[in-house]
């Protein structure tokens, strides 16, 4: 009883030291933006995150945790510059596929919000960048993200 209790603390600790925030990574970050969008649509909404980062090597980000949200990383070079670039989804426009009924039964295949929790605690200007070195998941959390103005689609 007391070595399976002892293994469960191990296992435990060695898991709570595997996600560190990187002190020093690979690449620099240079500085970031974000801004919302509205679409011409109502009920069609995001946030657009571009971030300027500098690295002699070639990084494999993944993705973006922000304001609860996770997506895919995007990488864009221009005039020998080259950023990460993050589109999330804030629409608040219902799907028709969801079935609201007195059986929960017939409710039960019904999506689940896309929630992400990120692995750090994040302020509303920052973000977590998620890259793979090798076979190592690194994180990286980028601070004092600006946020600049609404772009508003027709």
């Amino acid at each position: 009883m007391k070595l399976g209790i002892s293994l469960f603390i191990i296992i435990g600790l060695a898991t709570c030291n595997s996600l560190k925030l990187e002190k020093n990574p690979v690449f620099k970050i240079i500085g970031g933006t974000y801004n919302n969008w509205v679409g011409g649509q109502p009920g069609i909404s995001g946030i657009r995150m571009v971030i300027e980062y500098e690295s002699a090597k070639k990084i494999d980000f993944k993705g973006i945790y922000f304001s609860n949200k996770y997506t895919k990383a995007e990488l864009k070079q221009e005039k020998n510059k080259m950023y990460v670039v993050a589109h999330f989804d804030t629409s608040t426009r219902q799907s028709n596929d969801r079935i609201l009924d007195r059986d929960p039964k017939k409710e039960m295949n019904n999506k689940l919000p896309d929630i992400h929790i990120p692995p750090f605690e994040i302020k509303e200007n920052e973000a977590i960048i998620f890259y793979m070195e090798g076979t190592k998941k690194k994180y990286v959390k980028v601070s004092n993200l600006k946020k600049t103005d609404t772009v508003f689609f027709p």
